[in-house]
């Protein structure tokens, strides 16, 4: 699957401030199928999205109305994924194009509780993915198609504790060879992964007990050559990733830490991108979790899903910001030197990239 992160570079919103956060899928082609890039962006009260190229003209409003959250991803065979809340509550998703029609996924009178956070990611042999948790707590998973049932994945008998539901606690990744990689943090501050299925067994990825420190936030990635890609910050703004499989070790990635997305493809590995939490530089490295920071942008502007990563097996990482004046940028390419103003019209809020 080639989904550039959508981990959130747009759960679209101005998130905790009325507006969308952006999510995005953080996942890529694992068959190393290339992915035309996405890039949605919020302004005011609605999103637009473009797709194809990083000077394709924008769809707009791709999402529109009062919009709590919203995520994109894309693949090779899908296309276009995109799912939103809406100010009820409800959950609509749409697949194939930028054009497609919203299905409702979630309804919020009908299940009795509204979603609070959505995440999506898809990949050409298992389909969409779109994760939900709600009001309550709990984790709710379809996988394969817009009318899948729910699963419920998640609730608070599993292990006495519910996933929370602030932002950038929920990530979703998916590849044709791995399936599906689920991760959130518990009201606890404990993070749980399962991949493969969804009927899978959770892991715990990380326990304040061993390790100390709360996370406060989580990434994922997957690739078939590469296996899953998770990231925390903790705390204590500490970045901490692993990678290959659930279990692996730790690595200290990044200290003095704001927001962190992550991505990865089968050609180019791991992707993440780090936002430091006192100069707001957005530092990026690729191709193991050992690799070296590179300084990709000066002063990003300060908050959730104001930069979002994805990686493509042919054009590499595709990085998007938003900056200190609530300009748009991006490039293709990690050390790409040039960076393509993508809107500078009415201030964009949040931004979030698949392909």
């Amino acid at each position: 699957m080639t989904v550039r992160r959508l981990f959130y570079v747009f759960i679209l919103a101005l998130l905790g401030t009325a507006w969308l956060p952006l999510a995005s899928a953080q996942a890529t082609t694992g068959s190393g199928t290339s992915t035309p890039p996405v890039i949605a962006v919020r302004v005011a009260n609605s999103v637009l999205a473009k797709e194809g190229s990083l000077n394709a003209a924008w769809v707009t409003p791709e999402f529109s109305g009062t919009t709590y959250a919203a995520a994109v991803a894309s693949d090779p065979t899908n296309g276009f994924l995109g799912a939103y809340i809406d100010g009820s509550g409800n959950v609509w998703a749409k697949e194939g194009s930028l054009t497609a029609p919203w299905v409702e996924e979630w309804n919020a009178s009908t299940s009795g509780v509204e979603a609070d956070q959505v995440a999506v990611a898809s990949d050409s042999t298992n389909g969409p993915l779109i994760a939900v948790v709600d009001h309550n707590g709990n984790l709710w998973v379809k996988e394969g198609s817009l009318t899948a049932p729910w699963v419920e994945e998640w609730n608070e008998s599993i292990a006495g504790v519910l996933a929370e539901t602030g932002s950038n606690e929920l990530a979703v990744a998916s590849d044709p060879t791995n399936g599906p990689l689920i991760a959130f943090v518990d009201n606890s501050h404990d993070v749980w992964a399962k991949e493969g299925s969804l009927t899978a067994a959770w892991t715990e990825v990380w326990n304040e007990s061993t390790t100390g420190v709360d996370a406060d936030q989580v990434a994922v990635a997957s690739d078939s050559t590469n296996g899953p890609l998770i990231a925390v910050v903790d705390e204590d703004s500490y970045l901490w990733a692993k990678e290959g499989s659930l279990t692996a070790p730790w690595h200290d990635e990044y200290n003095n830490a704001n927001y962190v997305a992550v991505a990865s493809d089968p050609t180019n590995g791991p992707l993440i991108a780090v936002q430091d939490e006192s100069s707001y530089n957005l530092y990026a490295k690729e191709g193991s979790v050992t690799a070296v920071w590179y300084d990709e942008y000066n002063n990003v502007f300060n908050g959730n899903y104001r930069f979002s990563v994805a990686s493509d097996p042919t054009n590499g990482a595709l990085i998007a910001v938003v900056d200190s004046s609530r300009i748009v940028w991006a490039k293709e390419g990690l050390l790409a030197p040039t960076w393509t103003d993508e809107y500078n019209g009415t201030a964009g809020t949040t931004v979030a990239v698949a392909g």
